[in-house]
């Protein structure tokens, strides 16, 4: 079970195309819609336990998302550093839409500010989202959509890359993920063999 734990979180080697909509793809696009309708009140009164295994759910796909999104990338024969990079932009861009939506307000309203005051109020009654956390959540939503959507419909490089062989040649314990190089290849295709045979 450790070595399951560790390939899934190992962002060496690649990911199939049909690795990841299975493993990533489905169960995010999946949580993410569960998690929507208890957040909306359309699941009704089992919504808070079904919110809990959302939670669960959610820190999987956080555990092990990173390693399977960057071997997807070098399935497609790109580095995983722009998506290193891009990552913090996820959470942190959310967390600023969360401080100006609401722990701004609370702070302004404690501080004796009553416009902030009325509008904690009014968001009680008739919630709504300002300008600005909704242009930082279009941001993430989008930027998430566009990875998930390239990274399900386009097609790895066929034979070996720079980051590992083939994962739809192998026959692997877990299908697509970092299969074993092609056993058929004949000896004077090997690269090892014929450097040998030059040296």
């Amino acid at each position: 079970m450790a070595s399951i734990f560790h390939v899934l979180k190992s962002p060496e080697g690649r990911l199939s195309q049909q690795g990841y909509i299975v493993g990533f793809a489905a169960p995010f696009i999946a949580v993410s819609v569960v998690s929507s309708a208890s957040f909306t009140g359309m699941i009704g009164p089992a919504g808070s336990m079904v919110l809990q295994v959302c939670a669960l759910g959610c820190t999987l796909l956080l555990a092990f998302g990173d390693a399977m999104n960057i071997r997807r990338y070098h399935d497609l024969g790109h580095s995983g550093r722009l998506y290193r990079l891009c990552r913090p932009g996820i959470v942190l861009l959310p967390l600023i839409a969360f401080a100006l939506q609401f722990l701004i307000p609370a702070q302004m309203a404690s501080a004796g500010d009553l416009g902030a005051l009325a509008y904690l109020m009014n968001q009680e009654v008739a919630p709504s989202m300002g300008l600005a956390p909704s242009v930082l959540l279009g941001i993430t939503f989008t930027g998430v959509a566009i990875n998930l959507i390239y990274l399900s419909l386009m097609p790895g490089q066929s034979g070996p890359n720079a980051y590992g062989p083939d994962p739809n040649n192998g026959i692997g314990a877990m299908p697509g993920i970092d299969a074993p190089a092609r056993r058929d290849v004949a000896p004077e295709d090997d690269p090892v063999k014929r450097a040998l045979a030059d040296y």
